[in-house]
């Protein structure tokens, strides 16, 4: 089911409202070296761990994600990062608690649709300590579930040409690679995705699904272990003029 969500944020002039919070997205994943993570959608609250956790990362992470030595989100882009509306703009973080409950947020993930194109730019960021456990696998799989679920005709991201296991692993998920033509530094990564089935008669087609839906929604199963194009890519790179893996 879906839950509406209100919540009185300080710094905005009204509060900011959660329509629909996709709790079907919620999950426990299993990594392969026997520790666990929860992955859910970010909500405005995760704006202070969020930030500590670009702060933790390393210089190399920081630069594969946002392709520039980024220190901290600023504000605006930290609002922008936890505010979302899930439908042009998905976010999922994976996390872990302490004995005393304390949150670490161990991953980033994000999906934005540009605008009315059947597109979206991805892009997903694991702690140093937690790389190589097949967290990243994961959250790729539940992106392009959602964007399959939404009848989006492709995902794309860039990644920085260096980062040859993450290549790897997109090219195994069916991911085609090319030199991003402005940034030689990058590799352009697209997935074209199996058009969204027929609609029963009747169905109403003006709109496009969200890109998180409700629990009883069907899913196409992934491998699992309203902008522009030019303010979708911004966004979602922070800074950056293209959308990256790491």
């Amino acid at each position: 089911m879906d839950t509406a969500i209100v919540v009185d944020g300080t710094h905005a002039s009204r509060p900011y409202r959660i329509a629909h919070y996709p709790v079907a997205m919620i999950d426990r994943v299993g990594l392969m070296d026997g520790r666990s993570v929860l992955v859910r959608p970010i909500l405005p609250q995760d704006a202070e761990p969020l930030q500590a956790f670009v702060q933790r990362l390393s210089l190399g992470t920081r630069y594969r994600r946002f392709h520039m030595g980024v220190r901290e989100l600023p504000a605006a882009v930290l609002r922008a990062f936890t505010e979302l509306d899930y439908a042009q703009h998905l976010g999922l973080l994976a996390e872990v608690f302490d004995a005393d409950e304390r949150q670490t947020v161990v991953a980033d993930a994000r999906l934005i649709r540009r605008g009315t194109e059947p597109v979206a730019d991805a892009a997903i960021v694991i702690a140093d300590e937690w790389q190589g456990l097949g967290l990243g696998r994961h959250l790729i799989g539940k992106l392009l579930q959602s964007a399959s679920r939404s009848g989006l005709a492709a995902v794309e991201a860039d990644v920085v040409a260096e980062n040859a296991p993450m290549l790897r692993l997109l090219a195994r998920l069916g991911f085609s690679l090319r030199a991003q033509p402005d940034d030689a530094r990058l590799v352009q990564a697209r997935l074209e995705l199996p058009a969204p089935q027929t609609p029963q008669a009747g169905a109403n087609t003006g709109t496009s699904a969200p890109l998180a839906l409700a629990a009883n929604e069907t899913r196409t199963r992934w491998p699992i272990a309203s902008a522009s194009k030019s303010q979708s890519t911004r966004l979602v790179s922070m800074l950056t003029p293209s959308s990256s893996f790491t």
